[in-house]
């Protein structure tokens, strides 16, 4: 099964070279300069796209990981993996989900934009599509068997040395945080309550040395119109609260509800991103 599925990758691959097509080779061999997020993550997608095409002959993983790495060398804004589309098995998601809302947290809060991390948190984001990645690939059922996944199950270490190199990068990625927001705060679906990475966010903002903020809450677009405006309120109102509480002066507290969001979607979707509040200084 593992060399058929490895002979239809290298058949995809010769097919779309002979149609002038195939472009990832080319991306695992270009130069890619620059300290900003995008230039380290196209650089962490480009080796392991690399590692990818030539130790595990994966032409597919290799065309996906480079699809990924060209659009954050072009600057586009590339998010991880979301595990809930990637086929990994139940059991998985809660932790593989609780992972990438710390990440989007460290991201979204200055791993973008600050010098210090940047590199970090890129390669944190690598890591941990690489973990959602094997996760996927590694579906074997408690007897053993085996349930589904490209060519078999891959080797349980390599799950492991995925998620331990996440979280290692993931701790320095968090590490040097900068004060000066603005600063994004994820809320569960028709939820207004702060979780604990909520908290942890509140205590970063709460060192800042901003003494008076604005918080707008924010929904998906999922549920009336109406209803997300009331919605994006409490939100805002429990982000003041927390606020209030460590010292610090709310200005203002306001929803913008289902309008401006963080993803662009249809009416009635569920979208983790957009059910946020944003805390921003005022002075």
């Amino acid at each position: 099964m593992k060399i058929i599925s490895r002979l239809i990758a290298l058949g995809t691959f010769l097919v779309l070279a002979g149609c002038g097509t195939w472009t990832a080779e080319s991306y695992l061999h270009e130069t890619i300069s620059g300290d900003s997020f995008n230039a380290c993550l196209a650089r962490e997608y480009q080796e392991r796209a690399t590692s990818e095409a030539y130790v595990d002959c994966n032409w597919v993983d290799t065309a996906t990981i480079v699809e990924k790495g060209r659009a954050a060398a072009a600057g586009e804004t590339v998010l991880p993996w979301d595990p809930a589309t990637r086929g990994v098995l139940p059991s998985d998601l809660p932790e593989l989900q609780d992972a990438r809302a710390k990440l989007l947290a460290a991201l979204d809060n200055g791993g973008r934009t600050d010098p210090a991390r940047a590199c970090a948190c890129a390669k944190a984001q690598r890591y941990y599509d690489g973990w959602v990645e094997q996760a996927s690939d590694n579906k074997l059922g408690e007897n053993g068997s085996w349930l589904g996944g490209e060519g078999g199950p891959v080797q349980p270490e390599r799950v492991k040395a995925e998620k331990a190199a996440f979280y290692e990068a993931l701790t320095k990625c968090e590490a040097a945080k900068i004060v000066g927001g603005p600063w994004t705060i994820y809320f569960g679906f028709n939820k207004f309550n702060l979780t604990q990475e909520a908290q942890a966010v509140i205590q970063e903002i709460a060192k800042s040395s901003a003494s008076t903020f604005a918080v707008v809450g924010h929904t998906d677009t999922s549920g009336s119109k109406a209803y997300n405006q009331a919605l994006g309120e409490r939100r805002a109102k429990s982000v003041a609260t927390a606020l209030t509480a460590n010292g610090k002066t709310v200005e203002s507290a306001a929803s913008d509800g289902e309008t401006n969001l963080a993803v662009q979607t249809g009416d009635g979707v569920r979208e983790p991103l957009n059910r946020r509040a944003i805390v921003s200084v005022v002075k």
